[in-house]
């Protein structure tokens, strides 16, 4: 009975001791929040605003498609839409204002784009036009693929030489014999000894 209760004594010590230490350690972790608060690239900017994004509508689906096929430029290389809530830049959030003026005003999404295409350049997509260079782009990684695919077929039908086979024939008893045993060989070499 001694030794009952001398082990419930160390087990509560223990899990008391276990418990200080665990509330110890999590009180002296710092804290780790998701959003970044320091300056993750170039145009970072600690006072831009981050509200005001409204997506309801045909104007706000407009917005959102518009949005997500403009890169914003201030260097982190993601859509007008993503920086916004990810990079908290100056840029953003304008060029956002701006699409949703621009569409409030009855320009069709395709002039809009335009107009950024001619302010800032091609580099302002996200995705280049499916037109002259930039054809290449779109097809050269399938191309790629497709031709790597029939080399690889190529080489490995130059290793395999049909005639260089032997046919299956039946066998007779001798041979049907000679390879029994030494199938049992074989299973008695690799038997577990247990």
């Amino acid at each position: 009975m001694i030794r009952t209760l001398r082990r419930r004594s160390l087990g509560s010590r223990a899990t008391r001791s276990f418990s200080f230490g665990l509330a110890l350690t999590f009180a002296l972790v710092p804290r780790v929040s998701a959003q970044s608060t320091g300056p993750a690239h170039t145009g970072y900017d600690p006072a831009a605003s981050v509200g005001g994004h409204y997506h309801e509508g045909l104007t706000g689906e407009q917005a959102l498609i518009l949005e997500r096929s403009i890169k914003c430029l201030c260097s982190c290389g993601l859509d007008v839409h993503s920086c916004q809530f990810q990079m908290q830049c100056d840029t953003s959030p304008g060029w956002s204002e701006r699409i949703r003026r621009s569409l409030d005003a009855g320009q069709t999404p395709e002039a809009i784009q335009a107009s950024f295409v001619a302010d800032y350049g091609m580099q302002v997509l996200m995705a280049p036009p499916a037109q002259g260079f930039n054809l290449l782009g779109y097809f050269l990684p399938g191309a790629t693929i497709l031709v790597a695919g029939a080399l690889i077929g190529m080489v490995a039908r130059r290793g395999m030489n049909r005639s260089q086979l032997a046919p299956v024939t039946e066998l007779d008893d001798e041979d049907a014999e000679r390879l029994r045993t030494e199938m049992q060989k074989l299973d008695r070499s690799e038997s577990p000894d247990w």
